[in-house]
């Protein structure tokens, strides 16, 4: 059996609707693509959400440590079986169309990718910085950090995302930082291969507004561990297959 050419890793927390939307478009990628969703301890388990019938993996985190993204990503990365992984945050959806286009187009082993996004639906208090009017519904915004395309051992050659910053909202910079020292500065995918940006006029999940945004305690552990500190002891917690 061929392997994928591409995993697509979502972490899931505390947003069904989002999910619903997402596996919309997963129930119709190419055979090329494996999907691997990652509930970081989310309500309603994201398996509750799933069908049999998805085309889809589901792994479960068994401990619910806020902002958690870092060991999301990481265990998405160690069980994803494609060469490209392509990490997307919950809110960002990559339609058919474009899946279908990526395929298609030469990617460069030696580097890595960002995505064009359009933002659908009115601005919430997480997209107030969108270089469009706030009440526009649908309009093209810059290339988001967290979600990118590179080949999984550049990945980890990396070192995956610092675990030590689990627990804060900010820890993903630190390792994009490293990613483009080993893998240089990102390429942009061309505009027919973007992703799409939900806010809460679409879907009232599409950020999760009860976790603290203060970036204060991140920049306090970023002092002690260092901008260019690879991480060290991926998966410090409990996980298991559900799906």
């Amino acid at each position: 059996m061929r392997l994928p050419k591409i995993s697509i890793i979502i972490p899931y927390y505390n947003a069904p609707l989002m999910l619903g939307r997402q596996l919309q478009e997963a129930r119709q990628y190419p055979g090329a693509y494996e999907v691997v969703i990652v509930d970081d301890c989310g309500s309603p388990p994201a398996a509750t959400i799933v069908s049999a019938n998805d085309r889809v993996k589901v792994y479960r985190i068994q401990e619910d440590i806020p902002w958690n993204r870092e060991g999301a990503r990481n265990l998405g990365a160690v069980v994803a079986v494609a060469e490209w992984i392509l990490h997307v945050d919950i809110d960002h959806v990559l339609p058919v169309r474009c899946a279908e286009r990526l395929l298609e187009h030469k990617l460069r082993s030696s580097r890595w990718y960002r995505f064009p996004r359009w933002r659908v639906g009115r601005a919430d208090d997480t997209r107030k910085k969108d270089d469009i009017p706030d009440d526009q519904e649908y309009g093209q915004i810059k290339p988001h950090i967290d979600s990118y395309l590179c080949r999984k051992e550049l990945y980890w050659r990396a070192g995956g995302y610092n675990e030590d910053y689990s627990g804060c909202l900010g820890g993903g910079g630190p390792f994009l930082k490293i990613l483009t020292r080993e893998g240089g500065t990102p390429l942009l995918l061309p505009p027919d291969i973007y992703l799409e940006v939900y806010t809460r006029s679409q879907f009232k999940d599409a950020s999760v507004a009860d976790l603290s945004r203060d970036k204060e305690e991140f920049k306090r552990r970023r002092g002690k561990i260092g901008v260019y500190t690879k991480a060290h002891n991926p998966l410090r917690f409990k996980w298991q297959r559900v799906m």
